[in-house]
């Protein structure tokens, strides 16, 4: 008979009224699930079991009855009963030997909490328990998972229970060696997804998680370097581990994701995007410094715990980004879609004046900070391992990616950067012209280019901002100096001296942000890759383009390592217009920034570095035909400056460092073509060149040429050139030596002429200073004129760096090379130059450029005397040279080399002294015959003087579109600079001249009659 509470009771239907074979062990039920049905069972445990257990007896139904198994649908409801339990302690059935940890376990009411421990027990014992009690686990652990999908997809029915604060609390309670949290986390999510629609699935997910992710992203906002909390990506790790459960990556991925129109700044908000703020740099452009606060004048430069700190935060962002990246194909789309628009939102940060003045109010959140941009980046270079030595996947990267412009073709190739189309490529393409692109588009490539773009935004607007500071620093150093030896203890000292160290610790955290040392090897061993793959692409030959043409496939797939034999491969791929400025720009930006480290914090580079960037170098620096713009070009040459091994590197304060790559790198005899290549190249883009940016350019070609002088094999290639130029002066384009003496010299004349002007300025200005004038000026007029100091004071400085650095060149070359220095279209120019320069520094009017601090205006006249009387002394065995510098009438007096002389005695001048009489009287002898062979051709008609310079003309030549008559030596020096008609602006060349041997044979007869007719008188 069934009794009256069984009927009443809805559970009672569903106890076991005989043996069932589908029906789930009590004594497991007990074990893992720690309750019973069992009243008199309650009683045997509370007086001989450990393990405390809940009696459900009086929730349920009981169950006394001497089967072993429990219905599993009956097992179903005690479970969802169980959890429903708002206080199980009442339930509770113990003893004194059970443990409080026990008891806790046993009357667990957080549904999460108590599913997870029955998990964990469930797994435990289905390992080491027997065949057929392992398919008794299997059910209850399925009916554990069921009701974990419950309360993840129906969690109002557990109000208020909160499963975010009970995820997170499961995660932070695990560790590295604990596995079930996370199989637990994985198992439950397959079963949303399996037991729902897959959007419906994701967003019960989102419902739960987003909350938990919300609380860590608060926490974050308020965190620095030192006080994250260490277990946040082990937390964001449980997202993104295991491959079963994909979605939750996807979820991931969405919550960091801000709206498809988000400015560069707003990213920053975001959870990843507060992640990447972290660092030594401010998290926001407006946010303080916090590092490197407590520091004095000659403070650590660098501290090894902070790059500690930030190498493991970075290395962690990278693990969190690289496991999404390879969790499933969604996620890897999203990561990969996330990173190309906030570069793309980002992308003002690549202009210079974003980047000069991004720390203004208003710019704010436009772009996101230095330290975001900078972390990105360092997550990226790590991404980029795989593409580095030794294996070198960046042989599968292809040139053309930059060439898909269209929506539609972005999508089906896989292309995720949105403006990658925009970019300037090395060489430009045609108007309409349709650019090659390949069938589709791997990892490896978007992850290369977005990497490059990353360093452009990120690294090098940060470096650009540094340079600023430094500057900056450098101006405030002075300053203080300067008022500190005349009053230390005055306001205006302690102000500088608060502003100096505010100055000093934002330059120590932006450069030890940047100069992180495992940042810094990935960075290096990216671009090193990054230079072997440019070059690769660059030579590719002919035929393996053309199989590349049929593939569609662009990528040089393996490393041919070819020689240079030339200036120009033989073969230029049509690719190279799709290839961007940006990675060599990227590449000399990094090593410009390598330079500026001093003593023990240099950037020790991997020697097989050397190769790479030295051959990318030589390869780009000199070929238009591979590189348009003349400008990148200039900045590879600054870059190779930091390759010298000499002691020119000591002046940077940076660590020697040996190269064998000047010596016996194969393709480095091609080095002093390549570099006098791109030094014409500046003067010749129709551009005009700002003075401080040809200052920038020129200064480090001086460098390599003053070190490779040091080399005898390249002083050859400098004699080779030489002799080259003088086998084709009238060639339709000028040699390229000719070419570069002339600019030389060009440029000589212009900064010694500025220098001399500046400084007789300065030393007006410094005068009236001294005397009292500026008492009677009115403040800001003071002040005006303090500014009017400085900036001549800079201008001076520039020019006299550069001007020595040009007369020493020309010094060096005229020890070796003398006779096109001597040739009739160079040699007036030289001589003139000389003795301009010469009268200046040692003539009568000399003290009008003798200034106070002449080393701050790096004025040092008697080292430029000397060097210019080394190369009069070096063109003096030729006697057009000797008659050239006779006949300048605009500075050559028979008393100027006695001044010379007289300056020579005082500074020291030694040998110099003994060659510059011997020079002086061969010259005044050749003045004194010149002045009479121009008495005697004085009344020379005006159709045999030059129209441009009104000499006698020896060599006439006819101009064809102007038809005007000019001396060979004259139109020769003018297509030097211009190649244009003089008289109206038409393109000419030298092989358009034509002699006038009908007026050259008139000039030659008027010229020996007058002769003859002088001998004659004499007589």
């Amino acid at each position: 008979m069934t009794s009256v509470e069984e009927t009443e009771n809805p559970f009672a239907a569903l106890l076991n009224s005989g043996p069932n074979p589908n029906g789930v062990s009590k004594q497991l039920i007990e074990k893992i699930l720690l309750f019973t049905l069992n009243n008199e069972l309650a009683k045997d445990v509370q007086s001989k079991r450990n393990t405390a257990i809940l009696c459900l007896a009086e929730v349920i139904v009981a169950d006394n009855s001497a089967d072993d198994t429990l219905t599993e649908e009956l097992l179903a409801h005690a479970l969802f009963e169980r959890l429903m339990l708002s206080d199980a302690s009442k339930y509770l059935i113990s003893n004194s030997q059970c443990s409080a940890n026990s008891q806790e376990e046993a009357a667990e009411t957080r549904a999460m909490q108590y599913l997870y421990g029955a998990f964990t027990r469930c797994e435990q014992l289905q390992r080491n328990c027997i065949d057929q009690e392992k398919e008794h686990c299997k059910r209850i652990l399925e009916l554990i998972l069921n009701n974990a999908s419950t309360c993840m997809r129906q969690p109002e029915l557990f109000a208020p229970q909160s499963f975010a604060a009970q995820w997170l609390e499961l995660f932070e309670q695990s560790d590295e060696h604990d596995t079930s949290t996370q199989e637990f986390l994985v198992r439950v999510a397959c079963k949303v997804i399996e037991e729902d629609e897959p959007l419906e699935a994701l967003g019960a997910l989102k419902a739960i998680f987003y909350p938990m992710l919300s609380d860590l992203h608060k926490q974050l906002v308020k965190e620095n370097l030192i006080t994250i909390k260490k277990n946040i990506f082990w937390i964001l790790g449980f997202f993104v581990r295991d491959k079963r459960a994909g979605m939750l990556g996807e979820l991931l991925i969405d919550y960091t994701t801000p709206n498809p129109k988000a400015k560069g700044g707003e990213y920053m908000d975001t959870l990843f995007g507060q992640l990447l703020c972290i660092s030594i740099m401010p998290k926001w452009q407006n946010a303080p410094y916090e590092f490197f606060r407590e520091i004095t004048l000659v403070t650590q430069q660098s501290d090894p715990s902070l790059w500690g700190l930030l190498a493991h935060h970075q290395q962690s962002m990278f693990a969190l980004m690289k496991q999404l990246l390879v969790l499933s194909p969604a996620t890897k789309k999203k990561t990969l879609q996330w990173i190309a628009n906030c570069l793309d939102a980002n992308v003002a940060r690549g202009h210079l004046w974003s980047t000069m003045n991004m720390n203004l109010e208003q710019t704010v959140h436009s772009t996101a900070s230095d330290a975001f941009m900078t972390s990105l980046s360092a997550v990226l270079m790590r991404l980029c391992a795989p593409l580095c030595a030794p294996s070198l996947k960046v042989m599968l990267v292809d040139p053309t990616y930059c060439a898909v412009a269209e929506a539609s073709d972005r999508q089906a190739k896989g292309v995720h950067m949105l403006k990658a189309y925009e970019e300037t490529c090395l060489l430009p393409a045609e108007e309409g012209e349709q650019r090659l692109t390949a069938e589709k588009y791997n990892f490896i490539t978007e992850i290369f280019y977005m990497a490059q773009k990353a360093f452009e935004l990120g690294n090098r607007a940060c470096i650009e901002r540094l340079n600023r500071m430094m500057r900056e620093l450098q101006n405030t150093q002075n300053a203080y100096q300067e008022v500190a030896t005349r009053d230390p203890n005055n306001d205006l000292t302690k102000n500088l001296f608060r502003m100096l160290q505010d100055q000093m610790q934002q330059v120590l955290c932006i450069r030890n942000g940047l100069a992180e040392p495992q940042n810094d090897t990935a960075i290096l061993k990216f671009f090193e890759a990054s230079a072997i793959w440019l070059t690769e692409i660059a030579m590719l030959p002919r035929e393996s383009y053309e199989t590349a043409l049929d593939k569609k496939d662009f990528a040089p797939q393996l490393l041919r390592n070819l020689e240079l034999l030339s200036l120009s491969p033989p073969f230029v791929a049509p690719y190279m217009k799709s290839v961007p400025e940006c990675i060599i720009d990227n590449i000399a930006a990094y090593l410009n920034f390598c330079r500026s480290f001093a003593g023990d914090q240099f950037i020790q580079m991997y020697a097989s570095s050397h190769d790479a960037f030295f051959k990318m170098i030589l390869l780009f620096m000199g070929s238009a035909e591979l590189v348009k713009n003349p400008h990148l070009r200039a900045k590879l040459a600054d870059a190779l400056e930091f390759l010298l091994p000499n002691s020119q590197a000591a002046t940077n304060n940076r660590k020697l460092f040996h190269t064998h790559i000047f010596d016996s790198h194969p393709d480095r005899l091609q080095l002093v073509r390549s570099l006098l290549n791109v030094f014409v190249s500046i003067e010749m883009t129709g551009q005009s060149v700002q003075f401080e940016q040809k200052f920038n350019y020129r200064r480090p070609m001086y460098a390599i040429m003053e070190f490779l002088w040091t080399k005898e094999e390249h002083v050859q290639s400098f004699r080779q050139l030489a002799t080259e130029a003088e086998s084709n002066m009238e060639a339709i384009e000028p040699p390229l030596f000719l070419r570069f003496i002339n600019l030389l010299i060009n440029d000589a004349i212009f900064l010694l002429d500025e220098s001399l002007s500046n400084l007789e300025q300065i030393k007006q200005l410094q005068q009236a200073q001294d005397a009292g004038e500026w008492n009677n000026l009115s403040h800001s007029e003071r002040q005006q004129q303090t500014t009017n100091l400085h900036h001549l004071g800079m201008l001076a400085r520039f020019d006299n760096i550069l001007g020595r650095d040009t007369i020493n060149i020309l010094k060096l070359l005229t020890t070796e090379i003398k006779s096109i220095f001597c040739h009739n279209s160079m040699v007036d120019r030289i001589a003139a130059m000389l003795n301009y320069f010469l009268l200046h520094l040692v003539g009568p009017r000399r003290e009008r450029f003798k200034v106070k601090d002449k080393k701050e205006f790096e004025f040092d006249p008697a080292q430029t005397v000397l060097e210019i009387a080394h190369i009069y002394i070096n063109l003096s065995t030729d006697n057009s040279f000797c008659l050239a510098v006779s006949q300048d009438g605009r500075s050559y007096s028979d008393q100027l080399f006695g001044y010379a002389e007289n300056i020579l005695i005082r500074i020291g001048g030694g040998q110099l002294i003994g060659d510059m009489s011997e020079f002086a009287l061969k010259v005044q002898k050749m003045s004194a015959d010149y002045k009479v062979e121009q008495e005697l051709l004085a009344d020379a008609p005006e159709e045999y003087l030059d129209p441009i310079i009104s000499t006698l003309m020896t060599d006439p030549v006819v101009l064809p579109s102007s038809n005007v008559t000019v001396d060979r030596s004259t139109i020769a020096r003018h297509l030097l600079s211009d190649q244009t008609d003089p008289f109206n602006r038409e393109p000419l060349t030298m092989d358009k001249v034509k002699s006038n041997e009908k007026l050259k044979l008139e000039i030659e007869q008027w010229i020996e009659g007058k002769r003859n007719g002088a001998t004659r008188s004499k007589s």
